[in-house]
């Protein structure tokens, strides 16, 4: 059932929209999505939320990210593509920014607030490190027409990535240039030798 045509949301109701979608995302967002611009706004019809999620998943990235770009100018230009991130990320990193100031300064205080922040560290890292690991096998396997040569290369820009930020203690957001690109040398390399 198609949604009945509306007249352009305004910026203020964009960022309520979205701040709305980024408090409710918990575990993800495509069920807040569904519900804020589908069924109570009815901004989009449910077909153009599927070809939208479709869209975010062929680019790179966090897929709602993705959707929530691809909406902005829909609703409100490339102002409204702003509004709409923000309001989808800001706050929920406030929140999480001060949920770690309270955390940090509870471990500070308690030595058994310390070390229950410590092994929650520490599974966090385990899950890195398994997705790395997956990510890894994947590059691996889902190319096996590329040169072995091509394929380390692959996996040595990604170790690189780990050398840099915590070898190195190089800012992520530096050290993501670096990979990408590096990244896109490989691979433009690697499509212009074949």
């Amino acid at each position: 059932m198609n949604a009945s045509p509306k007249p352009a949301p305004s910026l203020l109701q964009i960022a309520i929209a979205f701040v709305t979608i980024g408090l409710t995302s918990i575990g993800g967002a495509a069920g807040p999505f569904r519900h804020v611009l589908v069924v109570q706004r009815r901004w989009i019809s449910e077909g153009e939320l599927a070809e939208l999620y479709g869209l975010g998943q062929a680019l790179p990235g966090a897929v709602t990210v993705n959707v929530t770009v691809l909406l902005g100018p829909r609703f409100g230009g490339a102002l409204g593509s702003l509004v709409a991130l923000a309001g989808m990320i800001v706050p929920t990193m406030a929140i999480a920014i001060a949920l770690s100031g309270i955390a940090t300064t509870l471990a500070a205080a308690n030595a058994r607030f310390a070390a229950g922040m410590i092994a929650v560290t520490a599974a966090l890292a385990g899950i890195f490190v398994s997705n790395g690991l997956r990510v890894l096998a994947q590059l691996w396997s889902d190319a096996p027409d590329v040169k072995l040569a091509w394929r380390c290369t692959r996996i040595a820009i990604g170790a690189l990535g780990v050398v840099l930020v915590i070898g190195l203690h190089v800012i992520v957001p530096l050290a993501m240039i670096v990979l990408v690109v590096l990244s896109m040398l490989v691979e433009w390399r690697l499509r212009t030798s074949s």
